[in-house]
Formats: C-alpha cells, sequence, structure tokens
C-alpha cells in the first residue's frame, strides 16, 4: 500500500474527553495533517459540517449529554451533511451489541476499538482513504444523484482495481434501484449469489423483488437473509412492509418487535412498531413503542410533532379502557408539555393535542375538567389557531358531557 500523503486533507476530530482529544489529535497532526478541526459534542460537529468540506471526520461514539455518536451519523446521513467522498470513521471502547447494531445501521466508513496504537490508527486512515481515492469519481457522481455516471465509473474502478469489485457491483446495483431498473439490479444481485453468500446482494435481491412487486419471492430473499445474517436488520423492516402490505399485520407486528430487540435505537422502527400496533388495537405495545420513540427523538433528526402525538394518542387509548396508571398519566403530563412547548403552533397539532387531553379526562370521570378543555379548543378554533373537532368528536363529547 502506497504511503498517504495526509498534508492535504482536512480532518474533524469528534471528543469529548480532554485526554483522548490531545492524544488523537497528537496522532493526526504526526501523520501529517496540518487542517484539523475540534468539535467537544454532535452539535458542534453539525454546524462546521454545515459550514466547511472534510475529508475525514473521527467520531467518538460516546459524546457526553446530547447526542451520542450514532445520533450524529443519523443525522450526517439524514441530511446530506457529508458528502460519499469523505471518510468517516466511528471510534469506540464499545462493544455492547446495541451499540454496534445500531451504528452498523447508519453504515461509518469503519470503526476502530479503543485504546488503539498510533499505528494502528494510520494503517485504518491508509487504507480506508486509499479506497475513497480510487472510488472518487463513483462517489462524486452518487452525491450529485446521476446514477448512471456511477455505474460507469464504477465499471472503471472494477477494471482497474478487481480487488473492489464488491464494493462497486454493490454500488452499481443500488444505483439501478435508484434508476428504477429493477430487472437489471435482479440480475447483478442474482449473478454475484451464485459466486458468492453476500448479504447485501441478498437484500438487493428481495428488494428488486419487492419494487417489481413479487413479494412472495421478495419474501423469500429477506428470510433467508434473517436466518444467513442475524445482523442485518433491515430485512426485518422489509419483511414487515411486506406482511403490512399483505394486510397481515399481526406478523408484521413481530416482525419489527425482534427487529427491536435486535437493535433497539432506530427511531423509525419504533415508530412503525407503535402505528401497527395501534391498528391492531394493542395500545399498551403502542404506548411501549412511542414511549421509547420520544425517549430518542430528543437527540435525533425525527424529531417531529409526529412522534409526541402518537405517544399521546397511544395513551389516550389505553384510557379508553378506563383511567390512566399513576405512571402513564406522568408520562401522558411529560408528553403533553413538550408538545406545548415545541409543536403547539400548528393547527392541526392543537386539535390532536386536546381531543387527546378529553379522552384522559374523561375516562378520570372529571368531566368538568373536559368540558373547559372542549370550550378551550372550540375558543382557538374561532380564532383561527386550532382545527375543528370532527362531527363525529363533537357529537361523542356532546354525549360525555350530557349536553
Amino acid at each position: 500500500m502506497a504511503q498517504q500523503d495526509f498534508s492535504k486533507k482536512k480532518a474533524l476530530l469528534i471528543e469529548d474527553m480532554a485526554e483522548a482529544r490531545i492524544m488523537q489529535r497528537k496522532m493526526l497532526t504526526d501523520f501529517g495533517f496540518t487542517s484539523i478541526e475540534i468539535a467537544m459534542k454532535a452539535e458542534t460537529a453539525i454546524e462546521l459540517l454545515k459550514n466547511k468540506n472534510f475529508d475525514v471526520i473521527l467520531s467518538d461514539y460516546n459524546l457526553g449529554n446530547g447526542k451520542d455518536g450514532q445520533q450524529l451519523l443519523e443525522e450526517v446521513r439524514h441530511s446530506k451533511l457529508i458528502p460519499n467522498t469523505a471518510t468517516y470513521l466511528m471510534v469506540t471502547a464499545e462493544t455492547s451489541i446495541e451499540m454496534v447494531m445500531g451504528a452498523i445501521e447508519y453504515q461509518p466508513d469503519g470503526y476502530i476499538t479503543k485504546p488503539f496504537s498510533q499505528a494502528g490508527l494510520q494503517r485504518r486512515l491508509s487504507k480506508l482513504l486509499e479506497t475513497k481515492d480510487r472510488l472518487y469519481d463513483v462517489n462524486v457522481a452518487l452525491d450529485k444523484g446521476e446514477y448512471e455516471s456511477a455505474i460507469a465509473a464504477a465499471k472503471v474502478v472494477m477494471e482497474k482495481y478487481p480487488s473492489l469489485s464488491g464494493k462497486c457491483e454493490r454500488i452499481i446495483g443500488e444505483s439501478f434501484i435508484e434508476l428504477q431498473q429493477y430487472d437489471k439490479a435482479l440480475s447483478l444481485f442474482s449473478k454475484i449469489l451464485k459466486s458468492r453468500k453476500m448479504p447485501w446482494a441478498l437484500f438487493g435481491k428481495g428488494k428488486s423483488y419487492f419494487l417489481m412487486g413479487e413479494l412472495e419471492k421478495a419474501e423469500q430473499s429477506f428470510r433467508q437473509l434473517m436466518l444467513d445474517n442475524r445482523f442485518f436488520v433491515s430485512a426485518y423492516d422489509w419483511l414487515a412492509k411486506i406482511q403490512f402490505s399483505e394486510g397481515k399485520l399481526e406478523d408484521a407486528q413481530a416482525t419489527l418487535i425482534e427487529a427491536i430487540a435486535r437493535s433497539p435505537k432506530n427511531i423509525l422502527r419504533q415508530m412503525e412498531l407503535g402505528k401497527i400496533s395501534l391498528l391492531l388495537n394493542d395500545s399498551v405495545t403502542a404506548e411501549m413503542s412511542f414511549r421509547r420513540a420520544v425517549f430518542l427523538a430528543k437527540y435525533s433528526c425525527y424529531n417531529t410533532a409526529e412522534v409526541y402525538l402518537n405517544h399521546l394518542e397511544s395513551l389516550a387509548r389505553i384510557s379508553d379502557d378506563g383511567p390512566l396508571l399513576p405512571r402513564q398519566r406522568d408520562n401522558f403530563n411529560s408528553t403533553l408539555k413538550k408538545i406545548h412547548e415545541s409543536f403547539f403552533e400548528d393547527p392541526d397539532h392543537k386539535a390532536k393535542a386536546y381531543s387527546c387531553e378529553i379522552d384522559v379526562f374523561l375516562a378520570d370521570k372529571d368531566i368538568l375538567t373536559a368540558k373547559q378543555i372542549f370550550e378551550a379548543w372550540l375558543s382557538e378554533v374561532k380564532g383561527g389557531a386550532a382545527t375543528a373537532p370532527t362531527k363525529k368528536q363533537s357529537s361523542a363529547y356532546a354525549e360525555s358531557f350530557g349536553s
């Protein structure tokens, strides 16, 4: 492997511990980096990534209070703050399966486990940067969303560097999917699987079948992948999608519960489980999923009103069977407070929060307070600040209030 020249590369080091920060910075300087920016927490890193370009991002998994390294990676992938041309190396002292599973889902370019030596870090970075240099044209095309160009560039790289064939084939297959050329994607993934059992190729095959509407074949691929590689958690999500589209809600719920047991920190998966559970009138499972989503949302890029309103809804549905338990009531009040603080300006959100609150007070047989909330809602409707109750809601409340 040729010696990497780090002197022209810009690095961002994200580490909350002073001692580790000083040591890692010294290592990077010794490698020849002349441009090194430092962030002590995820929020600072995000600001830097919005305003500057980096070639190397070295991020710790534990970043103290606030977002952790996984949530940071999730956000920068979601917001497209780092191009495919950049190298993202996750540093971790943790080996818990939850951590590893969670971070794998957002695909850093690599991991290095603490404690590591200077030579170990240099080897890792050199190898990753060499690969990025070789795939540069491919990644530039991907960043522009030019999938035809990415495919052409990947074929050139395969000719020149046969050791990168696997990476290139994966990019070509995924680009075919982006171009909606599902038959081409399918034949590529199938061809790869004939010669070697690559989990990503089996996943691609399942996805291609799903997008072609061949649900039975898609299901076979995802089930095979779940048997071969229990860490490929996305296979569970796609299997649940198939089960949902076939109306097998109980099966979809069971599949997502299994996926969450393997990788509990994925907020979108928690939300999906909650929604399916509500459709099954399983308010208890729905509440548990949405409560976890609320907890994860605090530092997530998916911190939306929907997360909190769904949690209120699940508790309101539990109250259909009688008053909430004190702990549930505390959870309800806590989530309601967050909606008031961050999402109460929207007329639809306001209406949804009011209706859940009325349901909970009615379950407590506190007719007076429920009625007062309803009147407050109606006065907000007059001023245009809240969406009006539906006819169904109005008549149900009128009946409950005895008016």
